[in-house]
């Protein structure tokens, strides 16, 4: 059994974040770069352009490269079919997720974003989702409340963190 084909919208999503970099990288251009130490205006926004153009190409290279000559399963409208009800739970616990965040608190509620979306949108198994939903809340708790000193939502255990 060979590698499944990848998606064709990979080509026009690709070029379409290509386009986006080029104008990043475009507007960063009118503010200073600065330096490594004492970096200017431009230094993000140009970092952040240049990644996204190489990883742009990179998927656009592997969408031209593999063979779409071999039958696959038919996915068209399989958005509209099969995958709404995700794209539907995805959305709500968003908005449940934005709703909640000032109660629950940032820690909490990430972590409970991160295993619905773990468990229900794209499914793996439990382990991997609490492993990697604990990982991504615990780890950007501590980037954020510790190392840049921005103050995140307590919610309703403010004592406990």
């Amino acid at each position: 059994m060979g590698e499944p084909a990848m998606n064709p919208l990979n080509k026009v999503s690709s070029l379409a974040w290509l386009m986006a970099s080029i104008a990043i990288i475009a507007g960063s251009s009118a503010y200073s770069l600065g330096t490594l130490s004492r970096p200017g205006p431009a230094f993000l926004p140009l970092g952040c352009g240049i990644i996204m153009t190489v990883l742009s190409l990179v998927v656009f290279g592997q969408a031209v490269l593999r063979d779409k000559g071999k039958a696959t399963k038919n996915e068209e409208g399989s958005l509209l079919t099969a995958r709404w009800p995700r794209l539907v739970a995805a959305l709500a616990i968003l908005f449940a997720y934005a709703f909640l965040l000032e109660f629950f608190g940032y820690l909490m509620m990430t972590l409970v974003f991160m295993l619905f979306v773990l468990k229900v949108v794209e499914p793996v198994d439990w382990r991997t989702a609490i492993l990697e939903a604990g990982l991504a809340a615990g780890g950007s708790y501590f980037l954020f409340e510790f190392w840049l000193k921005v103050p995140l939502p307590k919610g309703i255990w403010p004592d406990l963190f």
